[in-house]
């Protein structure tokens, strides 16, 4: 039988995982550091999620996105945020559709892929970033006018200040991020 300690001990357990956010793996070397906002591991707002590389995927990462941003008073940026966590998701569900083993740090692991969600802010701006499994790097690709798809980076990039891509040291994959600002904000 547990005791009221044990209980209390298991509590403070449980709220320490739940509050805490990893933080993102750091760039390899070479993949252009100075573009990737890494002020923003200071920034006050922070949010992981990860979920499988499962077609529901897409839209538990744009809800989460949504409702995040209106608990942090940012409701001008949710439908931009919205949008391109959409856009990131999906081409993440995408490139881990034909894995079957992930490498996380030191760790390898079989069966479905986790796609992880990322979302920073400094009260002004949103860091988007997403890491899939797969290493292919993301290109900007001009759709044809009747494709139903291949417009989402460039959508990303029309949306977003800056973006880019990068190989996350000691991992396997890649993370993708984008920096949305919001044009009220000086």
């Amino acid at each position: 039988m547990a005791t009221a300690d044990d209980v209390d001990a298991l509590s403070v357990e449980c709220r320490e995982r739940a509050t805490a956010v990893p933080a993102p793996p750091a760039q390899a070397p070479g993949w252009a550091p100075d573009r990737v906002p890494d002020r923003a591991a200071q920034w006050p707002l922070r949010s992981y999620l990860e979920l499988g590389a499962l077609p529901t995927a897409v839209g538990c990462a744009r809800l989460h996105a949504r409702q995040l941003l209106g608990e942090w008073g940012l409701r001008e940026l949710a439908e931009t945020i919205e949008l391109v966590v959409s856009e990131l998701a999906t081409n993440s569900v995408r490139a881990s559709g034909a894995l079957t083993v992930s490498q996380y740090g030191e760790r390898r692991t079989p069966g479905v892929l986790p796609v992880r969600l990322w979302l920073s802010s400094d009260t002004t701006s949103v860091l988007v970033r997403i890491w899939d499994g797969s290493d292919a790097m993301p290109e900007r690709k001009v759709a044809d006018p009747a494709a139903e798809s291949g417009r989402g980076l460039l959508l990303v990039e029309a949306l977003s200040a800056d973006w880019g891509a990068y190989v996350p040291d000691g991992w396997g994959g890649k993370i993708v991020w984008c920096l949305v600002t919001n044009p009220l904000v000086d």
